[in-house]
């Protein structure tokens, strides 16, 4: 018999001979935790109704004056519907005991009591006491568990969402920032789109001190901010001295030149009061159309640098304005693209990636094509490089030349890819063709640039999960741009990510760069993923990631890249 667990239980014993009562007490006693007695039914019900926190388990007569054994448990049932019950009597009637089986009773014991069977009795409800009370316990640990876990969820949503709301919205002016101009883009299928940009800001700007540049800012962004209330338009702040006015229709030349005509007036109609100073304002307003959903930034900003250039207040682009140029740019590149691969001038370049204490860890393996002698950067021709179908195979060439650069010279190397890189079944196929034929994959950390375009994200977990089979680490490049989804984190569970130039680059002069920063590196920590910081430019900005703890550094401060890693 278990009398530990015996000892756990508080009974409440109704019984009307007291004799009886006071006997079963006695013998009870040196085994249970506690013993209330009640005289009848009445009295046994009005004290559980008024102890029922007290009481574990019921030990009652059925048949007694005022309320019977039977009547007492029913009204208790609805009080307590798995409360233990053990009838004791000497009454056998098969009615009464057809009344206590409905009950679900625990035990039934015949008078005279036997202690031992008694005892064995409670020791059964005892075992289901402390199985309901573990249940109750697991119950409340779970609830608890289950609200910590909401709790913690509601602050990274809300964490999140304040994040992504400081990343689309321009600091000075509070309006949307050009990120979230590119992310209306890809939402409308005929923008209409206006860039408007103040003559001269930089001129203010060094007669006046920033402080009153920002000034001039804030109160052009009023004006804007009233001004789009009668035309119903999208209105943001894409650049130091420019705002765009965006909205979703098919472009009527007329209408269009009505508002710039509307906008002009109400900047230009008087002067700026900017803190004793009547500053003159002009603004050069241009107009982008695509309904194609293409490249309507760019043609836009095409059309504003045309008027400006041959100094006319607005600018309507056109296909005249660029394509022809453009076409030319296009060529152009082309022919440098497959020289360089055909001559064998795509070039990797390696940029040191260091600790706190600026030892070097590692390298990031950087494309780069020379051509007579001028080596060209990545920005100037990889767009190109996809519309003529050459990317992958200058992928390729860039991958084998880190492999090889990896084995020979045993030191460890990042290289960038694009989703386009993970989901193409030739480029994952000759990464781990060229991985197995080396023992070099321990030292090759893969790159992944975050981007709000992953569609099939089984196909990148796919090839995360191979590689990683292989050896190979994970990073998430310039993590913080773009669309920043902290879901990224959760899904793909990299070794590291690299905190966006963009932020870091402004982090000492910059509070909202500083605390997105910050909180960036405290939850990667918390789910045991390392950090990079890039674009770490001077000693201020390096002391402050040093001071959040940032695991690994990179940026001219320490080296520019490199032609080859001695």
């Amino acid at each position: 018999m278990n009398f530990e667990l015996l000892k756990t239980i508080s009974i409440l014993y109704v019984e009307d001979e007291l004799a009886l009562q006071k006997e079963v007490c006695q013998n009870l006693s040196p085994f249970v935790k506690e013993i209330f007695t009640a005289n009848d039914g009445k009295e046994g019900l009005k004290y559980y109704i008024e102890n029922a926190d007290k009481i574990d388990l019921i030990i009652t007569d059925i048949l007694m004056p005022d309320l019977n054994g039977i009547d007492m448990i029913d009204e208790i049932r609805e009080i307590d519907s798995d409360v233990p019950v053990i009838y004791s009597t000497a009454f056998s009637d098969s009615e009464y005991l057809k009344k206590t089986i409905e009950q679900s009773v625990t035990g039934y014991i015949i008078k005279p009591i036997d202690v031992e069977l008694l005892l064995k009795a409670i020791e059964k409800a005892s075992v289901k006491i402390e199985n309901d009370k573990l249940k109750n316990t697991l119950q409340e640990i779970n609830e608890e568990l289950e609200k910590k876990v909401e709790e913690k969820t509601k602050e990274l949503r809300l964490q999140n969402e304040k994040l992504y709301y400081q990343l689309h919205t321009d600091r000075l002016t509070s309006l949307k920032n050009r990120k979230s101009l590119l992310r209306d883009l890809k939402k409308v299928y005929n923008p209409v789109l206006l860039i408007i940009d103040i003559d001269s800001f930089k001129s203010i700007n060094d007669l006046y001190g920033e402080h009153i540049g920002n000034l001039v800012l804030d109160a052009v962004s009023k004006i804007l901010k009233n001004f789009v209330k009668s035309v119903e338009c999208e209105l943001y702040r894409i650049g130091a001295d420019q705002f765009a006015l965006m909205k979703e229709a098919e472009l009527d030349k007329r209408k269009c030149e009505e508002t710039i005509r509307s906008i002009l007036k109400v900047v230009n109609s008087e002067p700026l009061n900017i803190v004793d100073y009547d500053i003159v304002i002009r603004v050069n307003v241009t107009i982008g159309v695509s309904h194609e959903k293409v490249n309507t930034l760019e043609s836009a900003d095409m059309a504003l640098k045309k008027a400006k250039t041959g100094r006319l207040p607005y600018l309507i682009y056109s296909d005249e304005c660029s394509m022809d140029a453009e076409y030319k740019n296009d060529v152009k590149w082309t022919k440098i693209i497959e020289n360089a691969i055909k001559l064998n001038n795509v070039l990797v370049y390696y940029q040191p990636i260091v600790d706190a204490k600026e030892n070097i860890l590692k390298y990031e393996a950087l494309m780069r094509i020379e051509d007579n002698g001028t080596v060209y950067p990545p920005m100037l021709f990889l767009d190109i490089a996809k519309k003529v179908k050459f990317y992958p195979q200058l992928t390729k060439i860039v991958i084998q030349k880190v492999f090889d650069t990896a084995q020979d010279k045993k030191i460890s190397i990042n290289i960038n890819l694009s989703i386009e890189d993970v989901v193409n079944l030739e480029i994952i196929k000759f990464i781990e063709d060229e991985l197995n034929k080396r023992d070099i994959a321990n030292l090759i950390t893969f790159e992944l640039l975050e981007s709000e375009s992953i569609t099939d994200y089984k196909k990148v977990i796919g090839f995360i999960d191979n590689v990683k089979q292989l050896g190979c680490k994970i990073a998430i490049d310039d993590f913080g741009s773009g669309y920043s989804n902290f879901a990224y984190l959760l899904k793909f569970e990299p070794d590291y990510i690299k905190i966006d130039g963009s932020l870091v680059k402004n982090i000492h002069n910059d509070n909202n760069s500083y605390l997105i920063t910050k909180s960036i590196n405290d939850f990667a920590h918390s789910l045991g993923i390392k950090t990079v910081a890039e674009f770490v430019h001077c000693e201020d900005v390096l002391s402050l990631l040093q001071v959040m703890e940032i695991d690994e550094y990179q940026g001219f401060y320490f080296s520019e890249p490199l032609e080859q890693i001695e």
